[in-house]
């Protein structure tokens, strides 16, 4: 296992193996099985300062001694979610792409409340690559103000996943520098937020209760107990992952909708996929798609 005293990185590197080409590729193969990952030949350097950080965090030189550690671990491990929090971009912010929500609050939700005023489960949401809450939270908010003004008392609920556990922590604390906070409208922090000093907000305790945070390799999601979605929303995740695990992957979160539920995209993910129980929505600057009838369908793409 890890050296239980830091070591002196200085000296070990000078006695760790070169991690050449071949040792590289070796590398980014395994993360690719492991996760789905792919890290192309341009982005073998910072593959390389991924693992470097890992590694003398944790007092270890030794590139293959590693490798085979992290071989032999099973499922997404404490090591594997730390090392693949150094290897993704948490690229993310509240209210963060506009169009999307704007078709989520003037399309999806009233659609929804239209057609389920007596539903009983209520809008059920699914959020992938949630990074630190900011997507989920967003969504929480405008769905809340969008059911409040329309008078409905319909509830709802999100589920929330992502590989690292990191970035799920964080997540669940809820707590955001006034910096990160920067894209939250006043009328939002009044409601939602509680300022918790120190240039710090906080979540509120009555939205942060609608959402259900949980660790998820999404290339393991097929027994992950979520169904029957009014939506899904998958944004910036799918760049990630070779072309033929993105067509596998929308094929298991088409199954997940119920009929008339919206499975929303990043506009550049995946614009040619198609599928034979799905319309295209057209809602300028999106990609989004919605379930006409129940079943499965084989997934095309082109």
């Amino acid at each position: 296992m890890f050296l239980a005293q830091p070591a002196d990185w200085s000296v070990m590197a000078d006695r760790a193996p070169a991690l050449d080409d071949v040792r590289m590729q070796r590398w980014a193969d395994l993360v690719e099985h492991r996760t789905g990952i792919t890290i192309p030949v341009e982005r073998h350097a910072f593959l390389g300062a991924g693992l470097r950080g890992r590694m003398q965090q944790l007092g270890i030189a030794d590139y293959d001694g590693y490798y085979r550690l992290l071989a032999n671990e099973r499922g997404v491990s404490q090591e594997w979610s730390q090392l693949v929090d150094r290897l993704t971009v948490h690229e993310t912010a509240f209210f963060r792409h506009a169009p999307s929500l704007q078709l989520l609050t003037d399309e999806v939700l009233p659609a929804f409340v239209a057609r389920n005023t007596a539903k009983a489960t209520g809008f059920q949401v699914w959020s992938l690559g949630c990074s630190t809450g900011e997507e989920p939270y967003t969504l929480a908010m405008l769905i809340q103000r969008y059911l409040d003004q329309a008078g409905s008392d319909q509830l709802f609920g999100i589920t929330a996943t992502d590989i690292s556990r990191p970035a799920l922590q964080s997540a669940r604390e809820g707590s955001y520098t006034e910096r990160r906070m920067a894209g939250v409208a006043p009328e939002y922090r009044a409601r939602f937020c509680v300022d918790t000093g120190d240039d710090h907000w906080r979540i509120a305790e009555s939205l942060r209760r609608r959402i259900c945070f949980a660790q998820l390799n999404i290339l393991e999601a097929r027994g992950f107990p979520v169904s029957n979605l009014d939506l899904i929303y998958c944004q910036n995740m799918l760049i990630y992952f070779p072309r033929y695990q993105r067509l596998q992957i929308l094929d298991m979160l088409a199954q997940r909708l119920a009929p008339g539920g919206v499975l929303v995209l990043g506009p550049a993910d995946m614009p040619c996929w198609a599928h034979s129980e799905f319309e295209r929505i057209r809602f300028e600057g999106t990609l989004a798609f919605r379930r006409q009838v129940a079943g499965t369908a084989s997934v095309k793409g082109t």
